[in-house]
């Protein structure tokens, strides 16, 4: 069995009129594209082979700036340049492999587009993505010799452009919200089919796992369309819209756990960065291997909900109903006064949940707290002219009960993870760290029961 990985060289330059293509560099989205596809690379196996690239000097800083990002000079001694590569046929490419000396197992092709493109069509009998500037294709085929690659032998493994390893990358193109206007009926429609578009516009990202910032956004699009209906529900007292929405609710409770995962796990590799001690108890213990095979769990079941067509069908009834009666129905009944009263009766509750507050309570009665609060922000966004000061203190009570959320959800990460290891004990190093994030979230507790919400309405 061969592997192929077909890499289009970044994004070039044609500022200088004088150079001739060959010469053409990278200009600075291409460097941006090399940044996020380092990682992915290395992770896909893609430059653990052969590596031959084309002598245009796109491609050539191509590999040289991936060698920077990666830091691995064995790879230095796999790399070839060679002039047959610079071409946009992909019958010169198909010829240079059918004859290519050595025969690695593993082979890396960095060149030009349409050949890559063209090249991957013939050998898979199917269409293949038009590649973008700076993507991966990886084909595997049933081969043992290169010599015998031919028409419609390989499948495809993956695809990743550059768009897809970076949400950075992904947002230079995407749509803005709504502009906010003073009209509710004409504002909510038009911000509910942007949260839908967004939905479906970083889903590619969350199914193919790279950027964890994907799944962040995908679940805040999921949080804001949830925050904007329930607001619309808890006001008008209508029960068809929130039945609309109950799939989308429970597709942010089962991200929510993966979510946990990554922003855990991007915690400890900035720390063990720095705490060598930490680094190496993660792989001497297993721990880090652990939280990793629980994410990749996570992702994977993900993506099989993703993917399915129960979510399919899921968005659109959301999108149906937030075209049709379900969602105009309730708009007719919205008022100022409403909003105003509802607001009113929400802070009330959030006064009322703070005073049962102790210093011995348990967790939860400060998560409810938190919930609330958090409702009472969405209701008050309905009206921001009539609440600026109101919302200013609720995303920094937000951010105080958030750090306690963050607290509470990383201890319990930790204590899964002693609770599948003989003993029961957390290794030493991360006992130190579940130490110091308890501390923390102690300290953070006292700090909550120091400042009582004013939640001044006026």
């Amino acid at each position: 069995m061969k592997q192929l990985f077909l890499i289009r060289h970044g994004k070039s330059s044609w500022s200088d009129a004088s150079l001739s293509d060959l010469d053409r560099p990278l200009n600075k989205r291409g460097q941006r594209q090399l940044t996020a596809m380092a990682r992915p690379l290395r992770a896909m196996g893609a430059l653990d082979g052969e590596v031959y690239v084309s002598q245009a000097c796109r491609a050539r800083q191509t590999i040289e700036g991936l060698l920077d990002l990666l830091a691995e000079p064995q790879l230095v001694g796999r790399i070839h340049f060679d002039p047959d590569l610079y071409t946009f046929r992909y019958k010169r490419l198909l010829r240079w492999i059918r004859h290519l000396p050595g025969d690695p197992e593993n082979l890396a092709i960095i060149g030009h587009n349409p050949a890559l493109s063209d090249l991957a069509t013939r050998l898979t009998g199917h269409q293949a993505p038009d590649m973008a500037t700076g993507s991966v294709l990886h084909l595997e085929l049933p081969i043992d010799s290169w010599a015998k690659v031919g028409k419609g032998q390989s499948r495809v493994v993956a695809y990743l452009p550059p768009k897809l390893a970076s949400y950075e990358l992904f947002q230079r193109k995407a749509s803005p919200p709504p502009d906010k206007g003073r009209d509710l009926r004409k504002q909510i429609p038009a911000m509910l089919h942007h949260l839908l578009e967004r939905l479906r516009a970083t889903q590619p990202g969350v199914v193919t796992g790279v950027d964890p910032e994907f799944l962040h956004q995908f679940r805040i699009a999921l949080r804001r369309s949830r925050a904007i209906t329930e607001a619309l529900c808890t006001i008008t007292g209508d029960e068809h819209l929130e039945k609309a929405l109950h799939p989308l609710k429970s597709m942010a409770r089962q991200t929510s756990t993966l979510r946990d995962l990554d922003v855990f796990l991007m915690e400890l590799e900035v720390r063990s960065k720095g705490d060598r001690r930490l680094r190496q108890s993660l792989r001497a213990s297993g721990a880090g291997a652990f939280f990793r095979q629980w994410q990749a769990e996570c992702q994977r079941q993900l993506c099989e909900q993703l993917e399915g067509k129960d979510w399919r069908k899921a968005l659109a009834a959301w999108e149906t109903a937030i075209n049709g009666k379900t969602l105009s129905r309730p708009l007719k009944k919205l008022t100022t006064r409403a909003i105003h009263d509802t607001v009113s009766e929400r802070a009330a509750l959030c006064h009322q949940l703070f005073a049962r507050l102790a210093p011995e309570s348990p967790d939860e009665p400060f998560h409810e707290l938190r919930k609330a609060l958090k409702r009472l922000r969405y209701l008050a966004e309905l009206d921001t002219q009539s609440y600026r000061s109101l919302l200013d203190e609720l995303r920094e009570q937000q951010k105080l009960y958030g750090r306690f959320q963050d607290r509470h959800v990383q201890l319990s990460l930790l204590d899964n993870l002693a609770d599948n290891r003989k003993g029961h004990q957390l290794p030493p190093a991360l006992a130190e760290m579940a130490a110091e994030l308890d501390l923390d979230k102690q300290d953070t507790r006292a700090t909550i029961l120091a400042h009582p919400p004013e939640l001044k309405l006026a």
